[in-house]
């Protein structure tokens, strides 16, 4: 731990601002050791027990045979005391001339007179006895006197400006690493990435302002998840918003999530292990996505009838030529058919959901033309399951295409369909058919 010292706050090791005032703690910090629980004192160790004593040792104790045996072990001979060491007499050699004796007793000598010294070296030193010298010998000369020599006088200078010694020396450029920390809920710094506490204001990595930091947010799948079993990470300072005896509906709803979660995850591993489990289970998602796709963009694709017959049919316009997809044919009923049915029938059951005409006749012969034959006005279809509805069609020429929807929810499993001819559109002139159609098709959504 790391206490600032501009303002006290508490810092990890690794940071290196203060998450309070934004100090550098290298300079402003101190690092605080966490004291440890002093360890537990050990048990005394139990004293070893007297040894016991054998019969034949109580028996000596008795008599006293080991006090005897004891006391000349005890006797010990006294160490011998060293002689005292000899002392002799050193000369000692002085300069100094000699003094008149105040009492006129004769010379004495000066400061550097022969002074005797005991020594205890001196007893085991191989050096010559020493010889006194007399009272009346001459002594030797003292060395002439060293005449000192003042020092020259400094030369005045100009002062000049000396920098500091004692500046602080500033440490060396850190290099940026990569932001290590992205919790939830942590304030992210704008300047070097890294993740802060949201009770810092200061980045803990490079000391920049975190006032607009964002605060890192988890992805929406792991917010479902902690959603749906109740997983929550709570921001600092969160506290429960009611206070009292526990909730109990939040208990059931939260087994109830549970128990949820519980069967989505063993229907994931049926349907990956389970093969008639993941058939069915393929089938019924592509029905039910096959009737959304129907519902809101259907396509719509052509079925193919096996067969047609009608009530009548004029020479060469059989009812055939209504279903075979070409547009230079047409059906046409005689003239004395007051009421001409055309059925057309399909090699299974089909989900009709579009009817398209093509009225009126086509061809290349003189009779051919459409303003000739008289074009179908209003129809009757009626289809295999008993539904039944009518349609109106226009007044208009075989190169049109009308189509009508029908409503597929009840013209379904349709094996046949009959097309009755209720009105016409009359022809300029005097026709020899009742009606005429170009082409009939049938559509089902796909």
């Amino acid at each position: 731990m790391i206490v600032c010292k501009q303002c006290g706050h508490h810092n990890e090791d690794s940071d290196t601002f203060c998450g309070s005032c934004g100090k550098f703690l290298e300079w402003t910090g101190e690092r605080v050791v966490v004291a440890q629980p002093e360890p537990e004192p050990l048990a005394p160790e139990p004293e070893p027990e007297p040894a016991k004593l054998g019969l034949i040792d109580r028996v000596r104790q008795a008599v006293g045979i080991e006090e005897a045996a004891a006391q000349p072990a005890a006797s010990v001979e006294p160490e011998p005391i060293a002689p005292p060491p000899i002392v002799r007499a050193v000369p000692v050699n002085s300069s100094a001339p000699t003094l008149p004796s105040p009492r006129g007793g004769g010379d004495v000598p000066g400061p550097g007179l022969t002074t005797t010294v005991a020594s205890p070296l001196a007893a085991s030193a191989s050096a010559p006895e020493p010889v006194l010298a007399s009272v009346g010998a001459p002594l030797a000369a003292a060395p002439a006197p060293t005449t000192v020599t003042p020092a020259d006088e400094p030369i005045s200078r100009r002062p000049i400006s000396v920098a500091p010694t004692t500046t602080r020396a500033r440490p060396a450029p850190r290099t940026m690493e990569a932001a290590t920390r992205r919790h939830p809920g942590d304030l992210i710094c704008g300047q070097c990435g890294e993740g802060n506490d949201p009770v810092r204001h200061f980045c803990r990595r490079c000391g920049n302002t975190l006032d607009e930091a964002l605060a890192v947010r988890l992805p929406w799948y792991r917010r479902f998840f902690n959603k749906l079993f109740g997983v929550r990470t709570r921001e600092a300072g969160w506290r429960p918003s009611r206070v009292g005896p526990p909730n109990v509906m939040g208990g059931a709803w939260r087994i109830i999530r549970l128990a949820i979660g519980a069967l989505i995850v063993l229907a994931l591993l049926a349907f990956l292990l389970i093969p008639r489990f993941h058939n069915l289970v393929v089938d019924r998602a592509t029905s039910a996505i096959t009737t959304v796709r129907k519902a809101v963009h259907p396509n719509y694709v052509p079925v193919t009838p096996i067969g047609a017959s009608a009530s009548s049919a004029t020479a060469g316009h059989g009812p055939m030529l209504a279903i075979d997809r070409y547009s230079n044919t047409y059906w046409a009923a005689l003239a004395s058919d007051r009421t001409p049915v055309l059925i057309v029938r399909f090699s299974g059951p089909q989900d009709i959901a579009a009817v398209v005409f093509r009225s009126g006749a086509s061809g290349s012969a003189p009779g051919d033309s459409p303003i000739l034959q008289p074009r179908p006005h209003l129809l009757h279809l009626v289809f295999s399951n008993g539904y039944a509805t009518d349609m109106t069609l226009n007044d208009q020429d075989a190169t049109q295409t009308q189509s009508t929807l029908l409503d597929d929810t009840k013209a379904t499993q349709v094996t046949f369909v009959e097309i009755h001819v209720v009105t016409v559109y009359a022809p300029a002139a005097a026709s020899v058919s009742s009606v005429a159609i170009t082409e009939v098709e049938f559509r089902t959504k796909n």
